[in-house]
C-alpha cells in the first residue's frame, strides 16, 4: 500500500493516480483536505490493452506502443498540474502477460512513470478502501467487474 505519512491534515495536497487496466487507462486526480479525499479530474482512455495479448499472454509491440502512447499523454496531463505524488499501477492487464517486465521497461523509458504492478489480493483491497470513500458500507459485498479479472471483497 502507498504510504501518506507526508500528507499534512491542515494542507491541502493533490495526487495523481493512473490506473492501467484491460480495457481502459484512467488518470484521478484527488484533492486532500483534512483527512478528506475528493476527485478533482477523472480521464479515461480506452486503450484495449486485453485485445493485444498474444495465445501464448505476451503483450505484443502493438499493444506496448498503445500503453506508452496513452501514458506519455497523461505526462504531459500531469506535468501541467502541481501534483504532490502520481501514482501509476497495472492490474490484470499487466499482471497475467508473460512479458510483465519488457512492458514495465518501455513505459518507464518512454513515459517516464514507474508502473507498479498490483496484485489480485491488492487490486481487491484498493477497491473496497475506494468504495469506501464515495459509499458508506457498514457490511456487504464489493464486487469489481474488470476486463481481465472479477475482484470480490466482504
Amino acid at each position: 500500500m502507498y504510504d501518506n505519512q507526508d500528507c499534512k491534515e491542515d494542507k491541502t495536497m493533490l495526487y495523481g493516480v493512473i490506473d492501467i487496466g484491460s480495457n481502459t487507462i484512467r488518470l484521478m486526480i484527488y484533492r486532500v483536505d483534512n483527512g478528506a479525499i475528493r476527485p478533482v479530474l477523472n480521464n479515461k482512455f480506452a486503450a484495449g490493452l486485453a485485445g493485444y495479448i498474444t495465445p501464448k499472454g505476451k503483450m505484443s509491440k502493438d499493444g506496448i506502443r498503445k500503453a506508452v502512447e496513452v501514458l506519455t499523454e497523461l505526462r504531459t496531463v500531469t506535468e501541467q498540474i502541481t501534483l504532490d505524488g502520481v501514482f501509476p499501477f497495472g492490474t490484470a492487464a499487466l499482471r497475467n502477460i508473460t512479458n510483465t517486465q519488457e512492458v514495465l521497461d518501455a513505459i518507464q523509458a518512454q513515459s517516464g512513470f514507474q508502473v507498479r504492478v498490483l496484485s489480485g489480493e491488492e487490486e481487491a483491497e484498493f477497491d473496497y478502501y475506494g468504495a469506501l470513500q464515495s459509499t458508506p458500507l457498514d457490511g456487504g459485498l464489493l464486487v469489481d467487474v474488470g476486463g481481465g479479472t472479477t475482484h470480490l471483497a466482504w
